[in-house]
């Protein structure tokens, strides 16, 4: 469904990511794992449009879109949820779940979907009329992905989904992305909790400064802690 080759991408003089080549299968989960610094968000911003690689090719399904714009990117399923959940802080929660069905016409099947976004969430539902500015950090993360699900994505990318997060909801958001998977869901996920998503994940790309230093299924690489330890630890 997804096919990155040889991307390279820079800001200014600095090389940021190095030839990286991912491939993610229809269904699967994907993640890429690695320090801070690593290249992860850089690879996300560049797949949906708002960084330019520098070298290399982006095909999603059977189209090349390393060119697109974000619009066009997203409005052929490919939706990215990034880091720092980016809210419209003075929009209610339902407001912002709508945001995320803005290409579709099905009015029906809208409410619909908002019925199952907050079935899946029920705190959504409860926070339906508040303003996304006074929700907690995992009520903000639930409502990123809601509003993304609105939009009935081919392929969900998520952009560091636990970050800042308590252990407690931390669990619950890996729970989220089991339950996604399970429903055929197809996803590329950015950690730094590397263990939590090789958990969840069926195949992982290691990255270390802008390179990809290792990839296997997700259970063998939970098998090599000392490996994963020795990068995951240097940024």
């Amino acid at each position: 469904m997804l096919e990155i080759s040889n991307l390279h991408v820079s800001y200014g003089e600095v090389k940021a990511v190095k030839g990286v080549s991912v491939n993610v299968g229809p269904g699967q989960v994907v993640t890429l794992v690695g320090a801070n610094g690593a290249g992860k968000t850089t690879i996300l911003r560049t797949i949906s449009g708002l960084l330019q690689a520098t070298e290399g090719s982006i095909k999603f399904g059977e189209r090349q879109i390393e060119r697109d714009s974000p619009h066009e990117i997203t409005g052929s399923g490919l939706i990215h949820v990034p880091e720092g959940r980016m809210l419209l802080e003075d929009m209610t929660v339902n407001e912002n779940l709508r945001a995320g069905a803005y290409c579709r016409n099905d009015k029906d099947e809208i409410e619909s979907d908002i019925a199952k976004v907050e079935s899946r969430f029920p705190i959504l539902k409860d926070r339906a009329d508040q303003k996304s500015r006074t929700l907690s950090g995992g009520e903000r993360q639930m409502l990123a992905i809601g509003r993304a699900l609105m939009s009935r994505p081919r392929l969900l990318m998520l952009d560091e989904p636990s970050l800042g997060l308590a252990p407690l909801i931390v669990e619950e958001m890996f729970r989220t992305v089991s339950e996604l998977k399970e429903e055929g869901t197809t996803i590329l996920l950015v950690e730094q909790n590397a263990y939590g998503a090789l958990a969840v994940a069926d195949y992982a790309y290691v990255l270390r400064v802008g390179e990809v230093v290792a990839e296997d299924t997700a259970a063998n690489l939970l098998k090599n802690r000392d490996f994963l330890d020795a990068y995951l630890g240097e940024a």
